[in-house]
This record gives C-alpha cells, sequence and structure tokens, in this order.
C-alpha cells in the first residue's frame, strides 16, 4: 500500500514502512545584471542610470531549480523608480555591450510604472489604470 501526504509544499511518500520525503516550491526571482550610467530617463527627463532586470518563476525540488518560465526583463531608472519593460532581444543587446556607450532608443522601453503620474500600465491591453487597482478595468488582467 502506498500512501501520499502533502504538507506544506513537503510530499511524503509511504510504501511499507518506508518515509520518502520530496521538498518543492514555487518561487519568483528578481536579478540586477547591470548598471547602465549616464543616461537620459524617459521617465523625468533627467540624466541617471538604469538598472538592467531579470525576472523570473521557477520550480525547486530540494532547493535546487528545476525549470524556469515566465521570463521578463526591465529597466528601472534610479533618479525616479520608474520601470520599462524591454524585450529579450534588447536585453542580449545591452548584456552583450562591453565598455563602449550603450544607446537605448525611446521605442524599446515600454513604460510598466512611472510614480509621477500615479498610473500603471497594462500588459495585456497597453491602457494605463490607477495604482489601486490589482487587475485592469479595462480586460481584466493582472496589472
Amino acid at each position: 500500500m502506498i500512501s501520499v501526504i502533502l504538507v506544506n509544499n513537503i510530499w511524503m511518500l509511504n510504501k511499507r514502512g518506508n518515509i520518502m520525503f520530496f521538498i518543492f516550491g514555487i518561487e519568483s526571482k528578481e536579478k540586477i545584471m547591470k548598471t547602465i550610467r549616464n543616461i537620459i530617463c524617459k521617465g523625468c527627463g533627467q540624466m541617471s542610470s538604469y538598472e538592467l532586470l531579470f525576472t523570473y518563476n521557477f520550480l525547486h525540488l530540494f532547493f535546487i531549480p528545476i525549470f524556469k518560465w515566465n521570463k521578463k526583463y526591465y529597466l528601472r531608472a534610479r533618479c525616479c523608480n520608474s520601470i520599462f519593460e524591454i524585450s529579450k532581444e534588447t536585453f542580449g543587446k545591452i548584456i552583450n555591450q562591453q565598455g563602449e556607450e550603450i544607446n537605448i532608443n525611446d521605442y524599446e522601453l515600454r513604460e510598466k510604472y512611472n510614480p509621477n503620474n500615479g498610473t500603471v500600465i497594462c500588459s495585456n491591453c497597453g491602457r494605463r489604470s490607477d495604482m489601486g487597482f490589482e487587475y485592469c478595468p479595462y480586460c481584466g488582467g493582472k496589472l
């Protein structure tokens, strides 16, 4: 007879008196990959620097990451904390540039958060919503 018990992300498998534990979980992670200095912020127009961020969710088994998904790439302005989403290609271009001036075009930046105007931009429909909303009032997507 086999019995399986799940308690707080710990699987206990009992077969003929032997007990095996499987510890697993799902987490989110944010890594600062690079700092880009001396660039004009799209959010506030000041000379500042951006932090290049890589965010993802992952499944771990015994605290070892097994599978990553929902990978997203962002630039966060140090001056006004505005956050801009960028494509994987733009992320790769920025990461691979060493010691030379990094040019980022404004059309490559999709504004996700700007504390100066009190709104958030929905990633599904692209419309602005008040920061108090957890879900977009236009399309229902998570903000």
